[in-house]
């Protein structure tokens, strides 16, 4: 006989509220595509991304995770949004202020390849989405990247988890 009256209470599956800012760690998941072991294609070919899973260090949410896509190849809106999405990971896990222009601050933006994303810890801004079919339950996503240039990012950088709304 099995005995389970010991095991701990299952955790609640709610959504993190919106406008959560949590320090997190991307995980960038193995893609399949045979050039770049991150990269992953869409099964019809005409999107090319980055499938992301973000894990909450600290914090009430502590060990939850969000995912998340960074487009890399598809519609122009979603290519950009993937490039800005990269750019705000860099400034976030390396400190940079977005206007920051000095040689230094370039040369952190720049990377040799997805692998120098992966692992890194940066603040995010959590949203949920809704599913419009219905059909599906509504799901946490990352909805921005929070860098130096924002208020509450030193007060986050010290370990606090607070809602707040941009």
């Amino acid at each position: 006989m099995m005995n389970f009256n010991d095991a701990e209470v299952q955790n609640s599956f709610d959504l993190i509220p919106v406008n959560t800012i949590a320090k997190a760690r991307l995980v960038i998941k193995p893609g399949n595509d045979s050039t770049d072991p991150f990269i992953t294609r869409s099964k019809g070919g005409d999107t090319v991304y980055l499938n992301c899973e973000w894990i909450i260090l600290e914090g009430k949410y502590a060990k939850r995770k969000v995912f998340d896509k960074i487009g890399l190849e598809g519609s122009d809106k979603w290519v950009n949004m993937g490039k800005a999405r990269i750019r705000a990971i860099l400034e976030s896990a390396k400190g940079i202020n977005p206007k920051d222009m000095s040689e230094i601050a370039v040369a952190a933006r720049q990377i040799n390849s997805f692998n120098e994303l992966n692992n890194l810890d940066v603040v995010i801004k959590i949203g949920v989405e809704h599913d419009k079919s219905g059909q599906y339950q509504d799901k946490n996503r990352v909805i921005a990247i929070i860098t130096p240039d924002n208020f509450s990012y030193p007060e986050f950088i010290n370990g606090q988890d607070i809602p707040w709304s941009m």
